[in-house]
């Protein structure tokens, strides 16, 4: 049980999520889904570095006293910065699965609506593996909630998600 919460914790990990946007940049017919996504990850994972010792919650005490985890395997903290790190509101991790869903479902959904739903299922796994393994408070992981998909939203209309990208807008302009 201990290492499925681990699993599911690792999901919303920076690395992680920076593999799969880099992943999705690479295939042609998601590339600007790929771009997106990798913008919004690196916003959050700035901007949560800088929130959280602005906001200075302590991390739950449980956080520390996680049992021994598969050889190799370690949890990724939740913040870029080390002043960042003994703090815990918003959550890293929340935040930046929401984004992913948000956003990639937003793209699965103009090509079918059948099955896109089916991301919103990681932030709930996240929060309740977060909430098991005592990583975060319930309000942290709001918190992270809340902001990934505010930056989500955001970047999604700025940046024009649904939009088709088309490469051949830049062929004439250095002619």
């Amino acid at each position: 049980m201990l290492y499925s919460f681990v699993t599911i914790s690792s999901f919303g990990e920076v690395v992680n999520l920076i593999f799969v946007a880099i992943f999705f940049t690479i295939i042609r017919r998601t590339r600007k889904m790929g771009m997106i996504l990798m913008i919004a990850i690196m916003t959050m994972a700035i901007s949560v570095s800088y929130l959280k010792p602005i906001v200075a919650q302590q991390k739950p005490p449980e956080s520390q006293k996680i049992p021994v985890l598969p050889k190799g395997f370690q949890l990724e903290s939740d913040s870029l910065l080390t002043e960042a790190r003994n703090f815990s509101y918003p959550s890293n991790h929340m935040a930046i699965i929401t984004a992913f869903a948000y956003i990639v479902e937003t793209v699965i959904r103009l090509k079918t609506k059948k099955y896109s739903f089916l991301l919103w299922i990681l932030p709930p796994m996240i929060i309740f593996s977060n909430l098991a393994l005592g990583l975060n408070y319930l309000s942290d992981l709001i918190g992270g909630l809340l902001l990934g998909l505010i930056i989500a939203i955001i970047l999604s209309r700025v940046l024009k998600l649904e939009a088709p990208f088309l490469m051949n807008r830049f062929k004439g302009v250095s002619q």
